[in-house]
């Protein structure tokens, strides 16, 4: 019984450190909005940070409870044709995501192309971790598709 509480406990505990991705993703939302707001000149410097702290923020996100349901899960993730086609469509930014920082890494000659695949990659890697965490979403919801 007590490794269970511990175990809750655990669980409560990355739940509260989920909610870092809020400040992540705010930060995210001012680089992505600086050089419009700002009319900054280091248009894919900002660009770079923001896909960074999205990464980070969404990194943070697949921390979370995933036992609470919410609506949007519901509607998304009740049905498992809306599941298959959810997994696919996360599946196939990711592989967008990593062709594109693969492309800007290796196979431009401009270097502010090449600053901005580190934030592709990070992007990236946070996108894998959100889609991880909707597949053990997804195993929650399949007790429900039998019935």
């Amino acid at each position: 019984m007590r490794s269970k509480d511990t175990m809750e406990k655990t669980f409560k505990i990355f739940h509260y450190i989920s909610f870092l991705q809020y400040p992540f993703l705010s930060i995210a939302i001012y680089y992505c909005y600086k050089p419009i707001i700002f009319e900054s000149e280091n248009l894919i410097s900002d660009y770079n940070l923001g896909l960074l702290f999205l990464g980070i923020g969404l990194s943070f996100t697949s921390l979370a409870d995933i036992r609470k349901r919410t609506k949007l899960g519901d509607r998304i993730l009740g049905k498992p044709k809306n599941a298959k086609r959810w997994i696919i469509y996360l599946s196939l930014l990711i592989a967008g995501i990593f062709t594109l920082g693969i492309f800007t890494m290796f196979f431009t000659k401009h270097q502010e192309l090449k600053d901005i695949s580190v934030g592709l990659f990070v992007l990236g890697i946070g996108t894998m971790g959100l889609l991880r965490m909707n597949l053990e979403i997804i195993r929650t919801y399949q007790k429900d598709w039998k019935k």
